[in-house]
């Protein structure tokens, strides 16, 4: 589904303020799967979510789906960005997922996806959400577009015990569910064996792991 092939980011080339942020990033990421980025600010996290959800274009390397750039195949990934309120344009929930989505997008399955009950949240105001509940219609506001590939920068980041183990559980069944491959970009191992199969570790804007994930009782995914 997408490969990259030697992807290498320099930000600003042939200026004084050019930074590298990637080099020779080799991956594929096939229908369903589920894969963990972890490293330490700087290492190049950000910029590989951002080429993998086909808004930077590698100046270096391709990254394409089925052959394609990945940049030029409108839809085919989605990201969720870490502060997830910029990613709400409509004062309804409702009104928000169907925002950008296609005339009579099936707004009550992606609701009932996230864990959201339609009946009760189709109305319900932006404003009136908890940071979780947010970021969840935030989620059924790219699903209803049906990515191939789901980007998730940071998604556990300030929320409470309750409300990052439903996420945990929502994201762990997204791929079973809609058939979506998700990259999970964190700084939390925490459960990282419920909602990933592989984890990817960058260092200084290189790729030194690709494992499988240790399953609880043992077992490798």
């Amino acid at each position: 589904m997408i490969d990259l092939r030697g992807v290498g980011h320099v930000y600003s080339p042939a200026s004084p303020w050019a930074h590298r942020a990637l080099t020779g990033v080799d991956l594929h990421i096939a229908r369903g799967d589920r894969f963990l980025v972890v490293g330490a600010n700087g290492s190049g996290k950000s910029t590989l979510a951002w080429i993998l959800a086909g808004l930077t274009v590698p100046t270096e390397g391709t990254a394409t789906i089925d052959g394609r750039p990945l940049a030029e195949v409108r839809g085919a990934a989605a990201i969720c960005f870490q502060h997830v309120r910029l990613q709400l344009f409509r004062a309804t929930v409702g009104e928000d997922i169907r925002f950008g989505a296609s005339p009579g997008a099936d707004i009550d399955t992606v609701l009932s996806v996230v864990g959201l009950d339609p009946g009760v949240f189709r109305r319900r105001r932006i404003d009136e959400l908890s940071g979780g509940e947010q970021r969840r219609v935030a989620l059924a506001g790219l699903l209803v577009r049906r990515p191939r590939l789901l980007v998730l920068d940071e998604p556990f980041a300030g929320l409470d015990r309750p409300g990052r183990r439903r996420l945990v559980e929502i994201i762990s069944r997204l791929p079973e569910r809609t058939g979506t491959a998700t990259v999970v970009v964190s700084h939390d191992l925490d459960n990282a064996h419920e909602f990933a199969d592989h984890v990817l570790e960058l260092r200084d804007g290189r790729l030194v792991r690709e494992a499988s994930v240790v399953r609880a009782r043992g077992r490798r995914a």
